[in-house]
């Protein structure tokens, strides 16, 4: 950290969106502020997130044009295309109203034509705004422990600048080092695709192990020795632990149809297939439409082992904790 430039005084830093990501890493980037007597302010449709960052000591803005207002650099982190597109239209609208230049700092995982689009309508108005697409790449255990990683795009002098403020959210940085943000997006969505691509091959494996008796626990011990990646790690443990029921500290299923979409989408435009996605999409399809779109989206095993005539993997219930008297009974 000594050896990175020191933050410029005049900087006054927004975000917005706060979600299990956004929060996360809003709060890391904060933390590292305040260490140097700067400040956050940060908005949230939710205000409950924004009054726990408030307890931080972050500033909580009273509405996006107050956001606006008080500040040159603005973080988004939002769920989806729809909210991207939303909170930009009101966005764009006031940096057209403000004196100072703002530089916008996208990093949700969107398709890349709107990011194109957004790109576009900032640096159209004279202030010389300045639109980049950084996504990141990590669950929100990951953004919690500030170590996701980055994804650049946009214009090369403002992502040096930020850089320092990436590395407070980051364990490495990927300069794609091009002024086309459509880029970030494309490769996102290609990295995402190398995700839910381990998890089909997992979940088919895993079934297969099941129905040919093979020992659950041997195969993750293999998986842990000759597929060391955090990735087939983490996603094999919850296939075969049951652990799939809930996002508490993961990706839903709604928000992996978003995704897998958007990779089919991209491969088709670009006259390309994407075979392991459209299996992975109806796989995650099929749960969402036994109304468990919010599970996370490693239960796409489920709709495997549902074809293989296997019941749904379900975490094991805790034992009930037994009374003082009980457990002297047992002594």
């Amino acid at each position: 950290m000594n050896n990175l430039i020191h933050l410029k005084q005049q900087d006054r830093i927004g975000w917005i969106g706060l979600g299990e990501m956004g929060y996360s890493m809003a709060n890391n980037l904060h933390r590292y502020l305040a260490s140097i007597h700067l400040n956050m302010i940060v908005w949230n449709r939710d205000p409950a997130k924004s009054a726990k960052m408030h307890s931080h000591g972050a500033k909580v803005a009273k509405s996006i044009e107050d956001l606006v207002a008080q500040s040159n650099i603005i973080f988004t982190s939002l769920a989806n295309d729809e909210a991207v597109e939303e909170i930009y239209t009101q966005l764009i609208d006031l940096a057209g109203q403000v004196n100072h230049r703002i530089i916008f700092v996208e990093t949700s995982t969107i398709y890349p034509a709107l990011a194109t689009k957004l790109s576009e309508q900032v640096s159209a108005h004279p202030q010389q705004h300045i639109y980049l697409q950084c996504p990141v790449f990590g669950r929100p255990p990951v953004a919690k422990a500030a170590k996701l990683i980055w994804v650049t795009s946009g214009d090369e002098k403002a992502i040096k600048k930020m850089c320092l403020y990436f590395t407070t959210m980051s364990k490495s940085i990927i300069h794609l080092k091009t002024t086309n943000v459509a880029k970030a997006c494309q490769f996102k969505l290609l990295g995402n695709f190398f995700v839910v691509g381990t998890m089909e091959l997992l979940a088919e494996g895993l079934t297969l192990a099941e129905k040919a008796q093979v020992d659950q626990e041997s195969v993750l011990k293999f998986v842990e020795s000759f597929f060391p990646a955090p990735a087939w790690i983490e996603y094999s443990r919850k296939m075969v632990q049951g652990d799939v029921s809930h996002t508490d500290s993961g990706f839903s299923v709604a928000l992996g149809l978003k995704d897998v979409g958007h990779m089919r989408q991209l491969a088709l435009e670009h006259g390309a297939s994407l075979p392991t996605a459209d299996t992975a999409y109806n796989h995650l399809k099929a749960v969402q439409d036994q109304g468990q779109g919010e599970q996370d989206w490693s239960s796409l095993i489920n709709s495997v082992r549902s074809a293989a005539k296997l019941p749904p993997v379900t975490a094991e219930p805790a034992p009930p904790v037994k009374s003082e008297k009980e457990q002297l009974k047992g002594k």
